[in-house]
């Protein structure tokens, strides 16, 4: 299956919060693993707010996509300077993917290096890096996370830079198994 990947910038209706702005800046270039384009996010909604996340809808190029983000409780490690980073999981109707996880790590990941979550109830996966975002291996890595995402209450997130930094960003999932469902009915999903 031709996976869709999510690495550009997104024009923020002014609805969204500022935290959630800073750390959604950067995602919305459509690039097909086929034939790589980059196309400009258009416009984007804010749809609404459970907890800790928020849900979104936009447009990149003739594509609709939905998401639910959310910005990390905690970020640590020891950096002089770092951007925002952000959990988000999309769905992208046209491509037929639902449910797609990506991490924003506010930095270049380590070349080659993986990202390990470890889910509050010890279960762990290993994404693959790609510049500054993490991704799930396969549709069923991301389908394994989102279960996870809707029945655990928090996530760590361990990553590495380019410059060797080690991170750990905590995430909240308060909210989440609402997200995600408003998220895939915005983008009419079943």
């Amino acid at each position: 299956m031709v996976r869709t990947y999510l690495i550009a910038t997104w024009v923020v209706n002014s609805r969204v919060s500022d935290a959630l702005l800073a750390g959604l800046v950067g995602i919305a270039i459509l690039v097909a693993a086929c034939s790589p384009s980059v196309v400009h996010a258009r416009q984007n909604t804010f749809i609404a707010k459970f907890k800790d996340w928020e849900v979104h809808r936009g447009r990149v190029g003739a594509a609709t996509v939905c998401y639910a983000a959310t910005l990390p409780k905690k970020r640590s490690g020891k950096y002089t300077r770092r951007g925002e980073t952000s959990l988000i999981v999309s769905f992208w109707p046209s491509q037929k993917i639902s449910g797609q996880v990506e991490i924003r790590a506010g930095y270049t990941y380590k070349p080659e290096s993986a990202v390990m979550l470890e889910f509050n109830n010890g279960t762990k996966f290993r994404l693959k890096t790609d510049g500054d975002t993490a991704w799930g291996v396969d549709a069923s890595d991301d389908n394994k996370i989102v279960n996870n995402l809707s029945n655990r209450v928090w996530l760590r997130v361990y990553g590495q830079s380019s410059r060797g930094t080690r991170t750990t960003d905590s995430y909240s999932l308060s909210g989440f198994r609402d997200a995600f469902a408003r998220a895939k009915v915005a983008c009419g999903m079943k």
